[in-house]
């Protein structure tokens, strides 16, 4: 069984450009297989998608709900890259004797010890970046060099050529150690279809859209690997998918006016300052190519706390003091459609009543700015998981966590990720057709049902109704057993003092995550 991510892709630009006969192999994959959109998580963020797929649980049982998170506890916006998820489902095959390959999939690091190979998935600032170790040197030489990300400057056609060189390098690379560890499972993933779209976003298929351009490579290249596996079960997938952002919904600005939140008048002009020096500087150097190397010379802790961008969104908020926190009962976090509600209380009389006045305001101003919203209430998993999510189903409009705007709604020109991912399965266990209501969670108990091993008692996932009446997992029922996997063989990403925290963040502005 092999399992081929593609970050980010979406049927709203592959079903009109393989009907071109732009993408042949899209295409022929279509036709093969059984294929339909597949939801992705609450909200639709690369983390939690990636752990919500890879263990088949919803982000509540793992407390993850975006590459930062608001903390209700401690009040402040953490980081969640490199947070150990135990139970996924190579973990799951592993643990049945079974031989795994795992490859640039975010949220694989840290890992627990398998039978087989891991190659890490950026960002940086890792103790290992492969299990065993030694396979990522082998992986460095067998494609000329290698890089977990793309670290040319994004509008540049620098930036375009690595992202097409780094499709090539991961395809041969998860090729490669599919041929020698000849594992029950592979998982990989290839990146440049988010990447390049949220920098590049252009629906015409024209050899002028870099874009385009991507996606012409990954059919390619796609070819080329179902040639290679044409007799076995491959899935394809996405963690969501993409579309255009014509306008934001301002979710604070909303609790704000409804006086579940307030404001201080003023807050730390220091602050302010250095991060108006900050983002002036780092524009400077990324003009001229210089800003890895002032990222390298600059101490981590001279940059901490120190905001950056003139908008007044969540994280900049926090970090010069602007909110009154013995004013507020609720605040807002965003992930693109998606808003997600903390109340600041632990009384659950009072989170009740705290979750239907921010749900009544919410959805008012939703109405008045002619929005198709829904609601959906969470249990608590830890101090990250919010108490109400609101995601807005009309598209083209997103979720901002912003606070100095006049109105709900405010216009934007820019992209980012839709719910609807994709999902194809294609060879001798998958019919042909289309599956409707598929989630990402429900990838991981599918697979380890049609591969016929056992799946963990805690999946929130079904076995999708995907297989071929001759298929051997058709004429079983799914079997679930006890497992919650085991420690992690490795440690965090990011080290007691924050280095490459600050560098990670500005990657996430850069791709829109942070505001």
């Amino acid at each position: 069984m092999i399992v081929l991510g593609l970050d980010g892709a979406t049927f709203s630009l592959i079903r009109p450009w393989a009907d071109s006969g732009a993408l042949p192999n899209f295409a022929r994959l279509l036709e093969e297989g059984v294929s339909g959109e597949l939801e992705s998580t609450v909200p639709e963020i690369t983390v939690p998608a990636w752990p919500a797929f890879a263990t088949g649980r919803s982000p509540e049982t793992f407390d993850m709900y975006g590459f930062t998170h608001f903390n209700r506890e401690t009040r402040e916006l953490d980081l969640s890259h490199d947070e150990y998820v135990p139970g996924k489902m190579w973990d799951a095959v592993s643990d049945q004797g079974g031989r795994v390959v795992v490859f640039n999939i975010p949220g694989s690091y840290p890992w627990q010890e398998v039978d087989g190979t891991i190659v890490a998935a950026a960002p940086e600032y890792k103790e290992e970046y492969s299990h065993p170790p030694e396979r990522w040197d082998e992986l460095v030489d067998l494609v000329d060099g290698y890089k977990l990300r793309n670290d040319a400057v994004p509008g540049s056609d620098e930036y375009v050529e690595q992202s097409m060189a780094l499709v090539d390098k991961r395809f041969t690379g998860f090729e490669h150690f599919i041929e020698a560890e000849e594992p029950d499972l592979a998982v990989g993933l290839i990146r440049a279809t988010d990447r390049v779209a949220h920098h590049y976003w252009n629906e015409t298929a024209d050899p002028s859209n870099p874009l385009f351009r991507v996606y012409e490579r990954v059919d390619e290249r796609l070819g080329e690997f179902l040639d290679a596996h044409e007799d076995e079960d491959v899935v394809v997938m996405s963690d969501h998918g993409f579309e255009s952002v014509s306008g934001y919904f301002a979710s604070n600005h909303v609790l704000e006016r409804a006086g579940l939140l307030a404001m201080t008048e003023d807050g730390d002009a220091g602050k302010a300052l250095l991060g108006r020096l900050r983002d002036q500087a780092s524009a400077t150097l990324g003009r001229v190519g210089l800003l890895t190397l002032a990222r390298k010379i600059v101490p981590e802790s001279a940059l901490t706390d120190i905001p950056s961008g003139g908008a007044l969104g969540l994280e900049n908020a926090l970090s010069l003091g602007r909110i009154d926190w013995d004013g507020t009962r609720a605040i807002a976090d965003v992930g693109q459609k998606t808003t997600t509600v903390y109340a600041l209380s632990d009384d659950p009389d009072e989170v009740d009543a705290v979750c239907e006045e921010a749900r009544t305001a919410l959805a008012s101003a939703a109405d008045e700015e002619g929005l198709d919203v829904r609601f959906v209430r969470t249990e608590r998993g830890g101090p990250h998981t919010p108490d109400l999510a609101m995601i807005i189903e009309t598209p083209h409009v997103h979720a901002s966590s912003r606070f100095d705007v006049d109105a709900p709604t405010f216009e934007a020109e820019t992209s980012g990720h839709a719910r609807e991912g994709i999902f194809v399965g294609v060879g001798p266990s998958f019919r042909e057709g289309t599956v409707e209501g598929a989630s990402i969670t429900d990838i991981a108990p599918t697979v380890l049902h049609v591969m016929g091993y056992r799946i963990p008692g805690s999946t929130t996932g079904r076995v999708l109704p995907v297989l071929s009446e001759n298929a051997d997992a058709a004429a079983r029922d799914p079997e679930y057993y006890d497992f919650v996997g085991e420690n992690a063989a490795t440690g965090g990403g990011l080290d007691s003092d924050g280095e490459g925290e600050e560098e990670i963040k500005d990657r996430l502005r850069e791709l829109g995550y942070l505001e």
